[in-house]
């Protein structure tokens, strides 16, 4: 029987600007990546607030799946959990310069990593007509908040 959420710790688990979402992004084009979650013996969490921090104000979509393996054209394969978007009005600037900050409303999305890998499974897509930067002036952190399930 799983242990109630709210007796659960709170995480954070956030991907490296300098490793995760690195390379370009066409308009509704998309790149893949497995973060780390930096636990061992859950593999179910709730996330509970999703941030973006990004150099340029794009619309970004974060699509959530099980696996590694990501979407599959054999939709009884397909890993997708969950999609959430953050559009070009959502961001902000403090002193309106540098970097671009995204928040999500309250979430309460589970989240079942299926491959076991301790991983989050994760796409950004970029919404924007103007392509995401590769490098150092495409910069993209993605921030989650979240609370393991255990199981007793």
């Amino acid at each position: 029987m799983p242990i109630g959420v709210d007796a659960a710790p709170l995480i954070t688990i956030r991907s490296d600007k300098d490793i995760h979402f690195t390379g370009a992004i066409a308009q509704n084009a998309r790149e893949d990546e497995n973060i780390a979650t930096g636990m061992k013996s859950s593999h179910e969490l709730w996330i509970e607030s999703i941030t973006i921090i990004s150099d340029q104000n794009l619309e970004f979509d974060l699509y959530f799946f099980s696996k590694d393996t990501f979407s599959n054209a054999d939709l009884d394969l397909d890993a997708f959990i969950d999609v959430v978007n953050f559009p070009v009005s959502a961001a902000k600037q403090i002193a309106a310069a540098g970097s671009y900050y995204y928040t999500s409303a309250a979430l309460s999305l589970p989240y079942k990593d299926l491959d076991a890998t301790a991983e989050l499974h994760i796409s950004l897509v970029n919404r924007s007509a103007t392509g995401k930067n590769a490098g150092a002036t495409g910069e993209v952190v993605v921030i989650i908040s979240a609370r393991p399930v255990y199981f007793s």
